[in-house]
């Protein structure tokens, strides 16, 4: 991950939370569509988080059946949510969970404590495994090497598994992304675009995540609304308008 501002504000949220007790498990922006599974009344709160990692892994063929025999890695894991997801809404139990942040992993723990939690770069991340599936949502734009990360994901990849890949892509880097990945062994098999629910989430769920930035925004500088991408941040007026894609991705090994 790209060091400075945002590395330090990513570690230090973490460690807050971790020592005030907080139970926030989800940082990605949230979609609007319905879930493909019905959630839970206690994740109430966070269906609209639940609902993107739904339908990303979703994205995966035959990820409803035999669940119990997926070998499962997800890069960037935050705070254990999409762990949380995979367990608790896909019956995955074989989860191995990356993070930069030492403070996040100790809050994943909280919530998986049956996965396998690694605290390192994910650009600089690999293992002998092989995986049935791997998960990234919501990090790669702060990576220092996207190339170097896909490369890393294709090289721990079963020769029939699965790259669920979702992020945001400034519109005219798309084709340089997507270069990336056929170049690192990696073949799109599906994209979606999915700005307009995840535009909505923003606007519905912002309030109430972030009350204080919201209604006092003059009080926080941008660095701070672009990082949790509040509806005054720049990071929301570039998905609103379209300059910057949110795609989901499928992709397997060529």
């Amino acid at each position: 991950m790209k060091q400075g501002f945002f590395s330090a504000l990513y570690q230090s949220s973490a460690s807050i939370d971790y020592l005030l007790g907080k139970k926030r498990k989800f940082m990605n922006l949230g979609i609007s569509d319905n879930p493909s599974v019905e959630i839970k009344s206690t994740d109430s709160e966070d269906a609209h988080h639940i609902s993107l990692y739904m339908k990303l892994l979703d994205l995966a063929p035959n990820i409803h059946e035999n669940t119990k025999n997926i070998s499962a890695l997800e890069i960037g894991c935050g705070r254990g949510g999409g762990c949380y997801v995979m367990k608790n809404y896909y019956s995955i139990s074989d989860i191995t969970a990356v993070d930069l942040s030492s403070a996040n992993i100790r809050l994943a723990k909280r919530f998986v404590p049956e996965a396998k939690f690694i605290v390192s770069d994910a650009v600089e991340f690999k293992t002998d495994k092989k995986f049935d599936l791997i998960l990234n949502l919501e990090s790669s734009h702060r990576y220092s090497s996207r190339l170097t990360f896909f490369k890393n994901v294709a090289s721990m990849m079963k020769e029939d598994g699965s790259f669920v890949f979702g992020d945001m892509i400034r519109k005219n880097e798309l084709q340089e992304v997507e270069k990336m990945m056929n170049e690192s062994g990696l073949k799109i098999i599906k994209v979606e675009t999915v700005n307009k629910s995840i535009v909505q989430s923003i606007e519905q769920h912002s309030k109430k995540q972030y009350p204080l930035a919201t209604r006092f925004p003059g009080l926080f500088p941008r660095r701070l609304h672009s990082f949790f991408v509040t509806i005054h941040s720049r990071a929301y007026n570039r998905l609103k308008s379209g300059d910057v894609l949110y795609n989901l991705y499928l992709l397997r090994k060529n």
